[in-house]
């Protein structure tokens, strides 16, 4: 992974989610988002009762769309397309706790909240943008 974007998904915390409800209309989010490491595969705390999980009730995954960036000063984004599903293992949940608590520490307070369940997003296409530069940067999947 390119050294700008780890550093950049590392500093940053928050994202736009979207995700397709029941009738295939979108539904975006802003939500704490946390990687792993080298890996473009992300992980979100929600609540099972919210819409974004509707459909992931139902279905094993589900098409999706990610953004992380919002900010006019800094001019950096990471774009994203691909696959949405509930964590289902707890050998998977446990894991993907720590590393969402870790970087995300005051949602451990929904730990225990039965309604409590964990997303994970891989994308099958994604952009980084880095406008600052001249020539700007654009890192994009193959």
């Amino acid at each position: 992974m390119d050294k700008r974007l780890r550093d950049y998904l590392t500093k940053e915390r928050v994202s736009a989610l979207t995700v397709l409800l029941n009738d295939n209309t979108p539904h975006a989010a802003t939500l704490h988002f946390s990687h792993e490491g080298e890996s473009l595969v992300f992980y979100f705390s929600v609540d099972k009762t919210q819409r974004k999980c509707q459909r992931l009730l139902k279905e094993k995954e589900s098409k999706a769309a990610l953004v992380i960036g919002f900010s006019e000063d800094n001019w950096l984004t990471f774009q994203a397309e691909g696959t949405i599903r509930l964590l289902m293992s707890p050998e998977e949940i446990k894991r993907v706790k720590k590393i969402h608590y870790a970087k995300h520490p005051s949602s451990k307070k929904f730990e225990s909240d039965p309604n409590t369940v964990f997303l994970v997003f891989k994308p099958a296409w994604w952009r980084f943008s880095d406008l600052n530069v001249e020539p700007y940067v654009l890192i994009e999947s193959k």
